[in-house]
C-alpha cells in the first residue's frame, strides 16, 4: 500500500486523478510527476516533500534529453526511457512525447514489469488529456499470436508473427490487465522475452479477439 500523500503546494489540476490513482495502485511508489521541457513540474502525487519530487522530475528531463541528444553518436533509436537506482530509491522517467516525461521514483522493491505498463499508461492518459499525438516508440502494431495453455492463467503467448517471420516466445515475465479494450472491456498485457533476448509487451484485447505488440 502507498504512503500517505505529503501536504500539497500547488492546486491540483486535471492530471491530479490520473497521477494519483497510478501512485495508489503503485505499493512502493513514492511520487509520480509530470514534467514539462523547461523542467517545471505540471503536476504530481507525493508521499516526499514536493520540492524533492520537483527536483527529481527536472532532473530526470535533463538527463533524458542529453541521453536524446546523443542517440546519434551512441547508434541508438530514440531513447524514451531510463532507470536510476540506488540502494534506498529508485527514479524512472518515461519520455510521453517531445516536450514531457512522466516521471516516478520509487523503492527498490517495486514490480519493474508493473511499474513500466504504469507509465505507459500514464503516458497515454496524458496524451489523451492534452490532446498530443502518439509518438513512434508508443505506437502499437497489429500482428498474430499463437497462444498455449499456462498454469493459472487460460492462456499465455508462445510465438508471434512479426513482419512475416515466426518469433517464439522463451519466457512470460509478466502479466496484468488494463483498460483499453474495445468496448470499454480491459486488455490483456504479457510482458515477455523472446528467444532473441527481446523483451515487449504483448496486448490482447478478448472484444476483438486481436493482439498489438508494444515496444
Amino acid at each position: 500500500m502507498a504512503l500517505n500523500e505529503a501536504l500539497r503546494d500547488q492546486l491540483e489540476t486535471t492530471f491530479t486523478p490520473m497521477l494519483r490513482r497510478a501512485y495508489e495502485a503503485t505499493p512502493a511508489a513514492l511520487a509520480f510527476a509530470f514534467v514539462d521541457q523547461e523542467g517545471e513540474c505540471i503536476d504530481y502525487v507525493s508521499a516526499i516533500d514536493p520540492f524533492e519530487t520537483k527536483l527529481a522530475a527536472a532532473h530526470a528531463f535533463v538527463l533524458l534529453d542529453a541521453l536524446y541528444g546523443q542517440q546519434a553518436r551512441l547508434r541508438m533509436l530514440n531513447p524514451f526511457a531510463i532507470e536510476i537506482s540506488t540502494e534506498s530509491r529508485s527514479l524512472w522517467a518515461r519520455r510521453m512525447c517531445a516536450d514531457y516525461v512522466a516521471v516516478a521514483v520509487v523503492t527498490p522493491d517495486a514490480d519493474r514489469t508493473q511499474l513500466e505498463a504504469t507509465l505507459t499508461d500514464l503516458s497515454r492518459q496524458f496524451r489523451g488529456e492534452a490532446g498530443i499525438e502518439t509518438p513512434s516508440w508508443d505506437a502499437v502494431q497489429g500482428i498474430e499470436v499463437m497462444v498455449r495453455s499456462a498454469v493459472g492463467w487460460a492462456y499465455a503467448p508462445a510465438e508471434f508473427n512479426e513482419g512475416g517471420l515466426r518469433v517464439a516466445v522463451s519466457d512470460v515475465l509478466g502479466r496484468w490487465t488494463e483498460p483499453g479494450g474495445v468496448g470499454g472491456d480491459e486488455v490483456v498485457c504479457f510482458r515477455v522475452r523472446t528467444q532473441e533476448g527481446q523483451e515487449l509487451t504483448l496486448v490482447h484485447d478478448p472484444g476483438i479477439d486481436g493482439w498489438q505488440v508494444r515496444p
